[in-house]
């Protein structure tokens, strides 16, 4: 979020009602010398419905385990933070999720917050420990599975640098002057092409909502591996979704989350409905990373 000249943000609750609110600072970016950023395609690293990453089997309550991220599967050793999306999915019980550095104490934030019951995921920059690791805690006092995606790092070799903007309302499937097609089709994609507008940059910050929702599904947005001039004379193929997801819903849930979204080669970003049932789709530009 970008910081005003007087150091302030505004929070603002377009709600009826009151509401109780926590904000936990994770970091900052400034404009002198500083970790740059890579985008990556989304990796699965953790899953413990499979054992990917971690035993297999629900994270405990009040239990965590680490994840080496610097090092292995394309983030080199000398990563110093790393892009995730987290996801919590069959808990038992609410409660949540506190993803940190391998070496230090739990902190006293929360990551995902989530009820009995419930999938959800959220997007999360965490420093990685001395060793190259991180660590997960459920903070529930009943098991949960746990999903770790990463689509990022930060480190020293890393050229791409973080611009903030106002946010900007980049596409809303609601809005018919805007948007003719209607809804996001069940298993269907939408593609953006942010290096058409944005030449330089590796990577978006957007925050993607999902609403009107017929049924249970997840929205998985990654890099598209055609370019711009094979969609405009149909030679374009149709592009496999990585086994990853941004964001995840249930019947009738309006539901939002923040996406660091790689260029990719091309410049295009596609938006998938992984689900059977049609959705709409609001997509809100918040930064660019650019390589200059």
């Amino acid at each position: 979020m970008p910081v005003g000249k007087n150091g302030y943000v505004n929070l603002y609750s377009h709600g009826d009602q009151g509401v109780d609110l926590i904000a936990d600072v994770t970091g900052y970016f400034t404009r002198s010398s500083a970790n740059g950023y890579t985008p990556t395609d989304p990796t699965r690293f953790v899953d413990t419905r499979e054992g990917l990453g971690t035993s297999r089997g629900m994270v405990p309550g009040q239990a965590q385990f680490g994840v080496q991220i610097a090092g292995t599967r394309g983030v080199p050793a000398g990563a110093k933070a790393v892009a995730l999306n987290v996801t919590v999915t069959n808990p038992r019980a609410a409660g949540h999720l506190a993803v940190f550095p391998s070496g230090q104490i739990t902190p006293n934030t929360s990551n995902v917050n989530f009820t009995s019951g419930q999938t959800i995921a959220d997007s999360v920059i965490v420093p990685v420990g001395a060793d190259g690791r991180i660590i997960v805690r459920n903070g529930s006092w009943d098991p949960a599975d746990v999903i770790v995606d990463v689509v990022g790092y930060y480190s020293p070799d890393s050229l791409s640098a973080y611009i903030p903007v106002r946010p900007i309302r980049d596409l809303d499937t609601r809005d018919s002057s805007q948007w003719s097609s209607g809804p996001l089709k069940a298993n269907g994609y939408i593609y953006s092409t942010y290096g058409e507008e944005q030449p330089t940059a590796t990577g978006m910050v957007l925050n993607t909502t999902v609403t009107n929702t017929g049924g249970a599904g997840h929205l998985t947005v990654f890099p598209d591996p055609n370019a711009l001039w094979q969609y405009q004379n149909k030679t374009h193929t149709r592009p496999v979704p990585p086994n990853s997801s941004n964001l995840n819903w249930t019947a009738g849930k309006t539901v939002p989350n923040l996406v660091q979204a790689s260029t990719g080669a091309n410049g295009i970003v596609d938006f998938w409905n992984r689900s059977g049932n049609n959705v709409d789709l609001v997509i809100d530009i918040f930064g660019v990373y650019d390589r200059h």
